[in-house]
């Protein structure tokens, strides 16, 4: 019992001079000032090693003018960034603001077609927005004009838009149920009218023509760009040599290819069924003897050039009186057929 209570009483040193442990409350440690110095966070010195070394003033200076340098760096391209951005937007805004939009449309158009009409057909006359227009649904635009064909458009900022367009003219007259169709070199149908178009000649044997805007059976068709100005400008290979629908690109092609004041004089243009005959066969009146009606026989669409020459050769220098036809298969050397033989 007595090893017990030595056991249980409380060391010396713990609680005093082994006075009595008071009953009043625990005394409360004193808070340390909020002006007092922190505790630093160094781990302690560990004793015995001696001082700590100091570092040289100027590895600190080196130190410090590193970190400011990247700093400083950073801030540039922070700066950089925000200007790229800022200006992206400021130009991405104004793109889509009325300084850019379209202020002048130029036009080059043949045929005597009023600018503001070309304006009007490419949608232009309301002034869209440079970044609205499509250069390529713009021409496609005006191709579908059924008297417009190659048409070119491009833009030139700020604010101004260039257009090339090709206005198509008639070359023949193709019957059309109790009517007529007046189709140019490619073979585009352009309009329809009641009565025959004077100054124009028939194109006969080619098929029904389609409604306007569309092409005529066997002719080069839409990919055809339509000529400027006279001369054999015009692809007349539409099938096989001979066939039907070659013959039509041939008539098509010579027919444009003729002089605007030499067309009136050819009162018609037949394309016989098949392979048969002479190929395109001309009915011609002579200018020098309006009197006379002959035959030109021209064959297929092979040297159109040539088939031309001679053709305007014969009309405006040969003399035609007794004549009955013309045979222009081989031109270089046309050969002619006198009345009655």
């Amino acid at each position: 019992m007595s090893d017990l209570r030595q056991r249980s009483s409380p060391p010396a040193g713990r609680r005093g001079s082994g006075a009595p442990r008071s009953a009043g409350p625990r005394p409360v440690a004193a808070r340390r000032p909020v002006d007092s110095p922190r505790r630093s966070l160094r781990p302690p010195h560990p004793a015995g090693s001696g001082p700590l070394p100091r570092i040289d003033p100027r590895f600190a200076r080196r130190w410090i003018e590193a970190r400011r340098q990247e700093g400083r760096r950073r801030l540039r391209i922070l700066v950089a960034v925000l200007a790229v951005v800022s200006c992206g937007g400021l130009a991405l805004g104004s793109l889509y603001s009325p300084l850019f939009a379209v202020r002048h449309v130029r036009v080059r158009a043949g045929g005597g077609v009023p600018a503001s009409a070309v304006v009007a057909a490419a949608g232009l006359q309301h002034h869209p927005l440079m970044i609205d227009v499509d250069s390529a649904r713009v021409a496609a635009r005006l191709d579908a004009d059924p008297l417009l064909g190659g048409a070119r458009v491009s833009r030139h900022w700020p604010s101004t838009i260039d257009i090339t367009v090709v206005v198509r003219s008639p070359v023949a007259a193709v019957p059309a149920g109790g009517g007529f169709a007046e189709v140019d070199a490619t073979g585009r149908v352009l309009t329809r009218s009641a009565g025959r178009p004077r100054g124009l000649p028939l194109l006969n044997g080619a098929g029904a023509p389609p409604a306007p805007g569309g092409w005529l059976p066997g002719s080069p068709g839409p990919g055809a760009v339509p000529p400027v100005g006279s001369g054999p400008h015009i692809d007349a290979s539409s099938g096989p040599p001979g066939s039907g629908t070659a013959l039509v690109g041939a008539a098509l092609a010579f027919l444009g290819s003729v002089p605007a004041v030499l067309r009136p004089a050819i009162e018609s243009a037949t394309i016989p069924p098949g392979s048969s005959g002479h190929g395109v066969t001309l009915t011609v009146v002579p200018p020098r003897d309006p009197s006379e009606t002959l035959q030109v026989y021209l064959g297929d669409g092979s040297a159109l050039p040539a088939k031309v020459a001679s053709f305007v050769t014969m009309l405006d220098e040969a003399n035609l009186s007794g004549v009955s036809a013309i045979d222009l298969t081989v031109p270089y050397r046309p050969v002619t057929q006198p009345a009655g033989a």
